[in-house]
């Protein structure tokens, strides 16, 4: 066999093992597309309107990577009963979006303080409509559990 008819091959045998893996990542990324209300498990939030922190907006960026847009809700406040903190409102785009399998990271700037953005990880089963997770701090000072539902596409 001939060094090309070999080179061939291997190639061949890589594209095999490579294109079904970028498949998966991108029915991942697919996965997470669309709109979604993120809501606090806090036993004092007896309302999906009060218990409501992020709402988000997933679609795919030109360059095939994930683009976030989301806002930030009442429950976002670590006393939520009380008074709305300067949190309440707050706003973004194109916050790091990292999906892995189930799973996805925001690096959220809703603090005026850039050192210390809010984390969110969720995690979500094969097909399924919700994901659990957790909100931190990124100085650990902050830990909501949370859970993300996806919106309904019309």
């Amino acid at each position: 066999m001939s060094r090309l008819r070999v080179a061939l091959s291997a190639c061949s045998g890589l594209l095999a093992i490579a294109l079904p893996l970028a498949g998966l990542a991108a029915a991942a990324e697919a996965a997470w597309l669309g709109d979604w209300t993120v809501t606090r498990d806090d036993p004092r939030l007896r309302t999906r309107a009060g218990a409501e922190l992020l709402r988000l907006h997933v679609e795919a960026g030109p360059d095939a990577a994930l683009v976030l847009d989301w806002a930030a809700g009442r429950a976002i406040c670590p006393e939520p009963l009380e008074a709305p903190c300067e949190w309440v409102g707050a706003h973004g785009r194109n916050a790091v979006v990292m999906p892995s399998g189930d799973s996805l990271l925001a690096v959220l700037p809703v603090s005026a303080d850039e050192a210390d953005p809010l984390l969110l990880l969720l995690h979500r089963p094969p097909g399924a409509a919700l994901a659990d997770g957790v909100l931190l701090g990124a100085r650990g000072e902050l830990r909501y559990r949370v859970q993300a539902q996806a919106e309904p596409r019309p």
